[in-house]
């Protein structure tokens, strides 16, 4: 178990390198300072990270459906901010089979598409590696060896953007399906 220190604000037990990255704050508390409006998909999102990061239980605790929410928000935030490579490449990669799964039961066809199309660029011969390390060391192989890559994901990027899924009206709407939110 990491070492945790108290959050400044709430004291609830948080890692070292949370509280170094959020000026001292757990993930709750920082995202609230910063919060200019109530939103409950946001205190939601912001709670499941929470959760996942600073308890003991983790993404293993989580309800199924709140397994799902917060893969394909993971998805939706990773590929908006950086795109797939980085998805693949950060911690949210760990959780394609979720995000496969979520993408389906929302019936977000095109994203799931997309998804599995940068999946067979990058992981042509193997399912998604869980493990953050083993996937990095695949993609830099990978990439070393064929610098078409960034430009096919570029692709699918761009692809996503103008997809018409809306993943977030799709993600509320199952958010209050499920009684995740009020």
């Amino acid at each position: 178990m990491s070492e945790k220190v108290p959050c400044a604000e709430c004291g609830a037990e948080i890692r070292v390198r949370t509280h170094d990255r959020m000026k001292g704050l757990c993930v709750r508390c920082y995202a609230k300072r910063r919060q200019r409006k109530p939103n409950p998909f946001s205190d939601l999102y912001v709670d499941l990270i929470y959760r996942v990061h600073e308890t003991d239980g983790g993404f293993d605790a989580l309800s199924d459906a709140q397994k799902l929410y917060y893969s394909v928000a993971l998805l939706r935030n990773s590929v908006n901010g950086d795109g797939f490579r980085e998805h693949f490449f950060n911690g949210s990669g760990s959780y394609y089979s979720y995000i496969e799964a979520g993408l389906q039961q929302l019936g977000a066809t095109q994203t799931f598409t997309l998804l599995r199309e940068a999946k067979e660029i990058v992981f042509p011969r193997i399912p998604v590696p869980t493990d953050t390390k083993v996937r990095r060391t695949h993609m830099l192989a990978l990439e070393d060896s064929d610098p078409a890559v960034t430009a096919k994901l570029d692709e699918l990027d761009q692809r996503f953007y103008r997809s018409p899924d809306e993943i977030t009206p799709r993600l509320e709407a199952f958010a209050r399906e499920q009684g995740l939110v009020q």
